[in-house]
């Protein structure tokens, strides 16, 4: 795959470490929903960040979690910054959106690896599939739900589309799921043998998530993650 030179049209910094990001390839690109994106930074340097928008119109969106703390992230953002323009691999991996299967799918994704869902949902809609999808977004704390109100608003519209936000550190006013995300999966469903699962979030939940999942009869072939690939 050749990289393409990206120009950065828009970062805007969503909360304390997260930065929303547009870029707009100068040549035609393809990708497929949940796919991601190598940005070159030195000839042995690709740093990977998931797509958070369908394959539609001509621009590519990342959420990219960033603080002084975390060089591999950080570093990127302020070479789109300094420059305006990165060099990128687009439409790398294997856990893309599966469009022909009738199955219902459960999405589980931890922090930002909401970007990932995102691309995900939005393919979803536009296709108008009708499989029952349940989305589980777990987070440490309710502040770092940053698009919420978009994923309640696909609840809201669409009847085969449910949000389940699970929180690992809830304050005492917190009705819905907590602890991990993986878990309200497993504490929701029983036999997991039906499902189509797209897991993404740090590697040591990935792991533990389709090791606990198989545990319950999910099907190895069934469960996507590119995190899968690196463990």
């Amino acid at each position: 795959m050749h990289p393409v030179t990206c120009n950065i049209t828009s970062i805007k910094k969503l909360n304390a470490f997260l930065y929303r990001v547009f870029l707009q390839p100068i040549e035609p690109v393809s990708f497929k929903a949940g796919q991601y994106i190598s940005i070159v930074m030195g000839e042995n340097d690709k740093r990977h960040f998931s797509i958070a928008n369908a394959p539609t119109g001509n621009q590519i969106e990342l959420h990219i979690g960033a603080t002084p703390e975390n060089s591999y992230a950080m570093q990127v953002i302020e070479k789109m910054q300094d420059e305006g323009r990165v060099d990128a691999e687009i439409g790398n991996g294997v856990a893309y959106l599966r469009e022909s299967s009738k199955r219902p799918i459960i999405l589980v994704a931890g922090g930002t690896g909401f970007s990932y869902v995102k691309s995900l949902l939005e393919q979803i809609v536009n296709l108008q599939l009708t499989n029952p999808v349940y989305l589980y977004w777990g987070v440490k704390e309710y502040s770092h739900f940053y698009f919420a109100d978009e994923a309640c608003g696909w609840a809201n519209d669409h009847k085969n589309i449910h949000f389940h936000p699970v929180i690992e550190l809830p304050e005492a006013q917190w009705q819905g799921h907590q602890g991990y995300v993986h878990q309200a999966v497993l504490n929701e469903f029983k036999d997991l043998s039906a499902f189509d699962i797209y897991v993404v979030g740090r590697f040591e939940m990935a792991k533990i998530a389709r090791e606990d999942f198989v545990k319950q009869g999910a099907l190895l072939e069934h469960i996507y993650g590119d995190a899968f690939a690196f463990l």
